[in-house]
């Protein structure tokens, strides 16, 4: 994995590229496929003649003995005991065998290709969580942004009144109790704005983490929320369909695996037949130097044929249990669609709930801060107290939070949505 480290100024999508090509998950994934890929080559090596050589070397520091009657003499109900063999002896043997037929092998090949399927589809939903992961923690880090851009607006407003206060103050024409309710009230707005800060790093490192960029290297965001545009956002629950779901087409890969295992136990009950041919050399002699001297040649090819007629009833029991895993299969494919359905629903609810709710907030916000303007230009005019501006300014303070929560809530419920209806690619 690239672990460089630099400066990088990023828009979303090369955030999401950057993490698709860099991040753990992602990488690992990936490192499966190619692993299946060499799975499918395999099984498809075992399908290939198979060649070895065998070699091997004996010394019968005692030779067997046998019985066998005594036909020099004419005796053959006298048996004698005789010795055959050499005391050494040695042999080297090459052969070829080849597969004609073993139904495990070709069932086999196609399992393994499906299953390179099945990573490949995994590769995909872990890209896609990868995705939506990195979108989440990005909306993050621009709503904290803008978090921190209306409070210093805010913190600036606060202080032009708390400094035209001090000099009413200075001039006589105001209570020194105004000054200092304006000053706790701006000295809260700098720790918030601090606090802020603090979080927006935070949200910064956590955006690099699911990227799989390194904490030291630097990241700026080259958009803010407004371009965004998150009023303009719609969801369309009524053109998707379930299939477009990831997980939907995994489910369907492992009902293929469960359908081709069910069939290789099945074809079990098929004869292997095999095919070999060797060729090697033999030698025998009773001292070693004597040993490599002369040899003898030996060779033979033949079909072996391997038909198992009964093992018990084990192998029907077991065809049996995988049926009842392929049946689960499937019925897992059914809960899941509906399963993806009512998800669809959920995140619709809640991204039309957030979507209303910002709406709202903002146009609050708005009202507060145009009812705030109005107190402080009337303290300032000296008809209205230092209490009134410390209340609109704490109602300003909740309203802006009001707001940015319902935005990140509404890109969030949104990403949600998306990824439901497997919009996310």
């Amino acid at each position: 994995m690239d672990t460089t480290r630099g400066n990088y100024a990023f828009n979303l999508a090369e955030c999401i590229q950057y993490g698709i090509t860099h991040h753990h998950d992602v990488v690992n994934a990936n490192l499966d496929t190619i692993f299946s890929q060499e799975q499918v080559k395999e099984a498809t090596a075992k399908l290939f003649p198979h060649g070895n050589i065998t070699g091997n070397f004996t010394d019968n520091l005692k030779l067997p003995t046998s019985l066998i009657p005594d036909i020099a003499n004419g005796n053959y109900n006298k048996k004698i005991p005789v010795q055959f063999g050499t005391r050494l002896s040695s042999s080297i043997t090459g052969e070829l065998d080849q597969v004609l037929f073993r139904s495990d092998y070709f069932i086999g090949l196609k399992a393994s290709r499906v299953y390179r399927g099945l990573s490949v589809k995994t590769y995909v939903r872990t890209e896609i969580d990868t995705r939506v992961a990195i979108t989440k923690a990005y909306y993050a880090v621009l709503t904290n942004q803008e978090n921190i851009r209306l409070s210093r607006a805010n913190l600036e407003q606060l202080r032009k009144t708390f400094s035209d206060t001090k000099a009413r103050y200075d001039a006589g024409v105001a209570e020194r109790v105004d000054v200092d309710r304006i000053a706790v009230s701006y000295n809260n707005s700098v720790t918030q704005i601090e606090n802020q800060i603090r979080l927006l790093v935070y949200s910064i490192q956590l955006l690099k983490f699911q990227m799989g960029m390194p904490q030291e290297s630097g990241l700026e965001l080259r958009e803010t929320v407004q371009d965004l545009n998150v009023e303009s956002f719609s969801s369309d629950t009524l053109n998707y369909k379930v299939e477009d779901r990831i997980e939907y087409g995994i489910q369907t890969t492992q009902i293929a695996l469960d359908e081709l295992n069910l069939k290789s136990k099945k074809l079990a009950y098929l004869p292997q037949l095999n095919f070999y041919v060797n060729y090697g050399f033999n030698y025998f002699s009773t001292y070693l130097p004597d040993l490599y001297k002369r040899n003898f040649g030996a060779s033979a090819l033949g079909i072996n044929l391997t038909w198992p007629i009964f093992t018990g009833t084990e192998r029907l029991h077991q065809i049996k249990e995988l049926g009842i895993t392929l049946q689960k299969s499937r019925n897992d494919l059914d809960f899941l669609s509906q399963q993806i359905k009512l998800e669809v629903q959920n995140a619709n609810t809640a991204y039309e709930n957030n979507k209303a709710t910002f709406v709202t907030q903002k146009t609050n916000m708005a009202l507060t801060q145009g009812i705030y303007d109005r107190i402080v230009l009337k303290f300032e005019q000296g008809v209205a107290t230092s209490l009134d501006v410390i209340s609109a300014e704490s109602e300003l303070t909740q309203a802006r939070t009001d707001y940015i929560n319902a935005m990140l809530n509404t890109l969030i419920s949104k990403t949600d949505l998306d990824k439901a209806m497997g919009r996310i690619k």
